[in-house]
């Protein structure tokens, strides 16, 4: 995992570092961080391959916010949290896509939910290959880029951001092979790509630009698995 720290103040930066050391041995992770007291050096340097950013809102020339744009122009996937002693300010956090903040001072049992609630936001971003075997040809996807799968009798349609593909196949073992990667069933001929779902709407989810019926019996685990996936807790 690699991580920078962006924060004009050293004693902050030396506090979240050591946090993060006790971080890395009590889940026996590695975590690979770069520290950059101002914002220039931090977007003049940056590297794509960050997996979270911890950055400061207050901070001399460039505030964290219009970092934090500048940075995603670069980067739409790196996880942000903010970590700041200006609550009232974290709500335009929501314009660059941060998933939480931090408040200072910082202590350490707080800094761990934290860590683990991004960690969460991190495994979403690490794609998964899948293989079809379509009658056109094999086709190698990214689990990503699945809005949702349709199944019509012995057929599964993948339905995806770049076209549809048909294969035979049964919906339960696509299932069995996808719910780690947040894809739901909201009746029996839909698995849903929680990271798609635009709106929920009566006894309907809209899915990318389609409109998908979610039957009765399936609505309550519907609305509780997406509400802990917008949330953050899965």
């Amino acid at each position: 995992m690699k991580l920078a720290i962006v924060d004009d103040e050293k004693k902050i930066t030396d506090l979240l570092e050591s946090y993060i050391k006790r971080f890395e041995q009590e889940n026996m992770i590695t975590i690979t961080v770069s520290v950059f007291h101002n914002s220039s050096d931090f977007l003049n340097n940056y590297s794509r391959d960050y997996d979270l950013v911890l950055m400061d809102i207050e901070m001399k020339g460039l505030n964290g916010i219009e970092t934090a744009k500048e940075m995603r122009r670069m980067d739409k996937r790196v996880v942000l949290m903010f970590v700041t002693n200006m609550a009232q300010y974290a709500i335009n956090g929501y314009e660059v896509e941060a998933v939480d903040f931090v408040i200072k001072p910082v202590s350490y049992p707080d800094f761990v939910m934290k860590m683990q609630k991004a960690m969460r936001y991190i495994s979403r971003n690490q794609d998964k290959k899948l293989t079809l075997n379509t009658p056109d040809g094999v086709v190698h996807l990214n689990v990503s880029d699945i809005c949702y799968i349709e199944v019509i009798r012995h057929y599964l349609i993948y339905h995806t951001v770049n076209g549809n593909y048909t294969v035979r196949g049964v919906m339960k073992e696509a299932e069995d092979v996808l719910s780690e990667y947040h894809f739901i069933r909201s009746n029996h001929c839909y698995l849903v790509n929680l990271k798609y779902v635009e709106a929920i709407s009566g006894n309907s989810v809209k899915a990318g630009n389609d409109s998908l019926q979610i039957s009765r019996n399936k609505k309550n685990e519907f609305l509780m698995e997406f509400t802990r996936y917008v949330g953050g807790l899965q």
